[in-house]
């Protein structure tokens, strides 16, 4: 393995990483525009409903992949 090789998984993981803090800091600005929420129609409100549940379902299914491999790890 070259010294490039054993940099590319702690570069990916620290891609990982910011695209979640990225994501999260995204979510807070969204929280903070709260005004925009109570004005929306009812059609957008049930499309942001269902956005909000994707988002749960997809963090549920990589938390847990996450912790298979803490699992195994141990």
């Amino acid at each position: 393995m070259t010294m490039a090789d054993d940099r590319r998984p702690k570069e990916t993981t620290v891609s990982i990483i910011d695209a979640l803090r990225g994501q999260q800091a995204q979510l807070r600005r969204l929280l903070a525009q709260e005004a925009l929420i109570a004005i929306a129609t009812r059609p957008d409100l049930f499309e942001i409903e269902s956005q909000v549940a994707e988002l749960k379902r997809l963090l549920t299914e990589l938390d847990r992949v996450i912790k298979g491999h803490l699992k195994r790890g141990e």
